[in-house]
């Protein structure tokens, strides 16, 4: 039976990379399609709440589909006010580090316009980046990767105090990964690179913390302050560069 494991891990872990390929080509197909009948107009901000929608909706899917009764095993359940106090410290840490690199080495991307969130208001930065993508990114990475891959979690790796387990790295190599995709955008390598980088330590702190905790929220509330973080220090960079 022992030799019958590194397949099976393969396996999830293949298994796993397939559904974040599949849930991000169809959670971007369908609004390019309503794009193209006319049904959401190009460059709307409706684009991307679309795609986050999706990416919630395929994700909750491939998680029912487990029964009803495994829905904690993907960190769909409660946890304690008190769950969230260091957490929240460390996304505040690593947050206003990673932003003052970024800005520090291209400070000319302050206040430039990237990606599809570039010309919002503050209320639909607040309801659709601070909010729904923070959900709908946690629901799939740290919801539904991490739990597919939760009996590899006696695989870990140690860094200092903290000990990371696989299931937290790969999803949040996955999770940085995918912000690749600005590059689409013309953005700058080494702006993108350190995007990149910051989203995978991101990650390690979110999915410690969900794993720690058992349940999704403190890591939704971590990725949510990590990009309020980055809204923040890009305003008082404008603010004091002027």
């Amino acid at each position: 039976m022992k030799g019958v494991e590194p397949v099976i891990y393969a396996w999830k872990i293949g298994v796993s990379l397939l559904a974040v390929m599949v849930i991000f080509s169809l959670s971007s197909m369908i609004p390019a399609m309503l794009q193209a009948s006319g049904v959401i107009h190009p460059g709307s901000f409706w684009t991307p709440v679309c795609t986050h929608l999706l990416m919630i909706l395929f994700s909750f899917l491939i998680i029912i589909m487990h029964g009803p009764g495994k829905l904690a095993d993907f960190g769909l359940k409660s946890c304690s006010i008190h769950d969230f106090r260091t957490p929240l410290l460390w996304a505040l840490v690593v947050g206003l580090f990673f932003q003052l690199i970024l800005y520090l080495v291209f400070p000319s991307f302050i206040g430039k316009p990237v990606g599809p969130s570039a010309d919002y208001s503050l209320l639909q930065t607040i309801l659709f980046v601070w909010v729904l993508a923070s959900f709908a990114e946690e629901v799939l990475f740290r919801g539904l990767i991490q739990g597919l891959l939760s009996s590899l979690s006696h695989w870990r790796f140690s860094i200092g105090a903290v000990s990371l387990s696989v299931p937290v790295i790969i999803a949040a190599l996955l999770f940085g990964l995918v912000h690749l995709g600005l590059l689409t955008m013309k953005v700058d390598a080494g702006y993108v690179a350190v995007i990149v980088l910051g989203a995978v330590v991101l990650g390690l702190v979110a999915g410690y913390f969900r794993e720690k905790t058992g349940s999704l929220w403190p890591a939704v509330a971590v990725h949510a302050l990590f990009n309020i973080t980055g809204s923040g220090v890009e305003s008082l960079l404008k603010l004091f560069l002027k």
